[in-house]
């Protein structure tokens, strides 16, 4: 964990930015969870801890933390933006539209998809972070 936040400290540093206590508490928050969360979530644990965090100082730590590269922001659907921790470089995510289910996308898949892009259109693909979106086969929703 000491690690890890060395990680995000110089992160943080490198980038002009100090590593205040709620940009720690939002990457401690995210880091320990396996799942993505709303900006309501992570305040609501924020505040669970027993200190009140304010509104904007939190989305403007996610914004921060977004820009430098430690946490992802995505909008799954208008209006519904969630955030998670990088643990990894690439991170890729299948996206139901229909139940809104998040799934992993294949790392490898994608990297093929981009080498493909690259040698047919001589395009550079940026993609350190990709939601596919669309309705999965097994959707839960289609059995309501």
């Amino acid at each position: 964990m000491t690690e890890l936040n060395n990680f995000a400290t110089k992160t943080l540093r490198g980038s002009g930015l100090r590593a205040t206590p709620t940009r720690k508490a939002i990457i401690n928050v995210l880091r320990n969870t396996s799942s993505h969360m709303t900006a309501s979530e992570i305040i609501r644990n924020l505040n669970a801890v027993a200190k009140t965090y304010d509104q904007s100082t939190v989305y403007r730590g996610l914004s921060d933390l977004g820009r430098v590269g430690l946490i992802a922001e995505s909008r799954i659907s208008p209006g519904n933006t969630v955030y998670e921790w990088i643990s990894q470089s690439n991170h890729h995510h299948l996206q139901c539209t229909n139940c809104g289910r998040t799934m992993p996308l294949d790392a490898q898949l994608v990297q093929e998809f981009i080498s493909k892009v690259h040698s047919r259109h001589g395009f550079h693909v940026n993609a350190t972070h990709l939601i596919v979106s669309g309705t999965e086969h097994a959707c839960p929703a289609n059995k309501k």
